[in-house]
């Protein structure tokens, strides 16, 4: 665990937190360690919520509401996951580990509780590179960790 039991967050993890709270919004991520900060749900459970809360007459975009900060239409999500995919093909391609450093990821996440946006960060200033905190730098980066250690980034012990 990070300091004191408590998770290590990137100052934009705290920061998009922060906003959440503020306007009583769902914080909706997959990773494990910001959503136990901010006892959020998983996009799935989100997306079950929404639907059960949703009269049957609603439209697919108010069913589709993911949080309550932006309300979620197809065309929104389609430009979302086109910029989404292009810059983790972008990352994936540059971003290279060797074994030793998959460890000490691994460490980072699984034992320091870091999260994507913290990994990122930490990389970026130890690897001098551009992405600063990105969260999906640092989900590319657990991502080739984890198969370099022939385990899974998005579960058990990593998410």
């Amino acid at each position: 665990m990070g300091e004191e039991g408590k998770e290590v967050l990137d100052p934009d993890d705290e920061q998009v937190i922060k906003d959440c709270k503020a306007a009583g919004a769902v914080f909706v991520t997959w990773d494990r360690v910001v959503r136990k900060e901010a006892g959020g749900l998983t996009p799935y459970e989100m997306m079950e919520k929404a639907l059960e809360e949703a009269p049957p007459e609603a439209p697919p975009e108010a069913k589709a509401e993911i949080n309550r900060l932006l309300r979620l239409t197809p065309e929104k999500l389609t430009v979302m996951e086109d910029g989404a995919n292009k810059t983790y093909q972008l990352l994936n391609k540059y971003i290279r580990l060797d074994r030793e450093t998959a460890k000490l990821v691994k460490q980072l996440r699984v034992e320091e509780d870091f999260s994507w946006r913290a990994i990122a960060r930490w990389c970026a200033m130890r690897w001098k590179a551009p992405w600063g905190g990105h969260q999906i730098a640092g989900m590319v980066i657990c991502e080739k960790a984890a198969k370099l250690l022939g385990e899974d980034f998005l579960n058990e012990p990593w998410n």
